[in-house]
């Protein structure tokens, strides 16, 4: 389905049949402007094919009610999520919102906090004035 989508040799080279669940969702982070673009894989595979377990690991939420303290690293919202995630001291975050999400980022103590949102996606920034929490409209740069 990747291949079909525009996948290059080089990102194509990395599958094999008997890829581990966590190695497909590291190449899905990893290459996420590749799915923003393709709309790949579609929500509907992933509610098929992945279990929240495995998404939660990688800081993937799908269809799902939060809250959260964020660390150093990402989170992706897919579906309609409905979520909080609230960031606090000297770490740096990057957020991506897809679907009809709504996701609210609070930034607090130093954090620096980038948000993207696509689709039909919704969400509020807010930071103390001493961190920082960018809000990034990417509805209709696919």
């Amino acid at each position: 389905m990747a291949r079909s989508s525009g996948l290059c040799d080089e990102w194509y080279a990395e599958w094999s049949d008997d890829d581990t669940i966590d190695g497909c969702l590291e190449r899905y982070v990893r290459g996420f402007d590749f799915s923003i673009k393709n709309d790949y894989p579609s929500i509907d595979f992933i509610r098929k094919n992945f279990r929240k377990d495995d998404l939660h690991r990688h800081n993937i939420y799908i269809d799902d009610q939060v809250s959260l303290d964020g660390d150093n690293g990402y989170y992706i919202f897919l579906g309609n999520c409905n979520a909080t995630l609230a960031v606090d001291g000297l770490k740096a975050v990057t957020v991506y919102v897809r679907h009809n999400s709504e996701v609210n980022v609070t930034a607090s103590n130093g954090a620096k906090v980038f948000v993207r949102y696509y689709d039909n996606s919704k969400g509020e920034c807010i930071d103390d004035g001493w961190s920082v929490c960018k809000k990034y409209e990417r509805k209709n740069n696919r």
